[in-house]
């Protein structure tokens, strides 16, 4: 009997680290849509409230922005993103930290001038206050 209660008490443990796991997961993966809602909507409050202090925001053409940089390029409409497409989504958790990668398919409109880009894109956040904020994030064309 003694065996069949050490049975059951790991297997209620797995099966609740497993459940936890998963739902933190998926509170990244609404964070993850938060932004990039954000980046369509050119939305400062929205933007803020996604993104850390520290953000460092890297472009696939080597150019890295503070998070006020970030913010102010997509309210200005500097740069600006008409369609975002992302596929190809991994999310990997250590603790308080996720790292997102995906593929990220997308029609832009900067200065008035239509494109397309193609990105792979690593995503860095962080447990902050019991939400999940932008901290870094790199991508590099295909």
């Amino acid at each position: 009997m003694t065996r069949f209660f050490q049975f059951l008490t790991c297997f209620v443990l797995t099966c609740s680290t497993a459940f936890a796991q998963q739902a933190t997961e998926a509170d990244v993966g609404k964070a993850m849509d938060a932004l990039n809602a954000a980046i369509l909507s050119a939305d400062a409050q929205k933007l803020n409230a996604i993104t850390g202090a520290q953000l460092s925001y890297g472009h696939s053409n080597g150019r890295i922005e503070t998070k006020a940089e970030f913010v102010s390029s997509l309210v200005e409409r500097r740069s600006v993103f008409v369609k975002i497409e992302i596929t190809k989504q991994k999310i990997d958790l250590m603790g308080n930290t996720a790292i997102v990668r995906n593929h990220l398919s997308g029609d832009t409109n900067s200065g008035g001038k239509p494109g397309h880009v193609e990105l792979d894109i690593m995503y860095v956040f962080r447990l902050e206050g019991g939400d999940w904020k932008l901290i870094g994030r790199q991508a590099y064309k295909l």
